[in-house]
């Protein structure tokens, strides 16, 4: 067994049959409110770089042939390894049809979700909102500005939007309510 501070372990295994008691439990004692306590997964490299995986949390099962096999991971990557503009990223994997496929990540420039299924946002009441994705044949942006406004998709599946001018707006791309027509002001 290690002792603090002054011995370092090539290999832990911990063996636990229960299901319902922790396999390892951490505990800080510390009545400040910083954080505590802290799992840290180190990587030393001489030359790190872009695309080094850090570290990988894995979780495995066996299959129904009895094979052990992994069924989905947490790793972190490097994106920039130089000083003042190092990125990273975070990268959530599942299993699909056999196979692994990385389904969220949390980057520097944004979340990544790869939505070949739906993106699902369900409420406590377990009631679903699907968005769907398709096999994009190129980049498609949707912008909400940092201003007030609904777009809603009714119960029949009719797009609406509340509080359309009822006058053209003079600004071009802009829809309006001309007399419950919508149009496209032309600027």
């Amino acid at each position: 067994m290690a002792r603090r501070g002054s011995s370092s372990l090539n290999h832990l295994k911990l063996f636990n049959t229960s299901t319902s008691d922790d396999a390892l439990t951490l505990e800080t004692k510390n009545d400040s409110s910083a954080s505590g306590p802290l799992i840290t997964l180190t990587r030393h490299s001489a030359s790190p770089d872009t695309g080094d995986v850090l570290g990988k949390i894995q979780f495995k099962g066996r299959n129904s042939d009895g094979n052990l096999i992994r069924y989905a991971s947490i790793d972190t990557k490097i994106k920039d390894s130089n000083v003042g503009t190092d990125d990273s990223a975070l990268n959530f994997t599942i299993r699909v049809g056999g196979q692994h496929k990385s389904m969220l990540i949390v980057q520097n420039d944004g979340v990544l979700v790869h939505i070949d299924k739906p993106l699902c946002l369900q409420t406590t009441g377990y009631k679903k909102t699907k968005l769907y994705g398709t096999n994009a044949t190129a980049k498609r942006d949707i912008l909400f500005p940092d201003q007030s406004g609904e777009v809603i998709v009714n119960d029949s599946g009719k797009v609406m939007a509340k509080d359309l001018p009822t006058s053209d707006p003079s600004n071009r791309g802009q829809l309006w309510n001309d007399s419950g027509t919508v149009k496209i002001s032309a600027g």
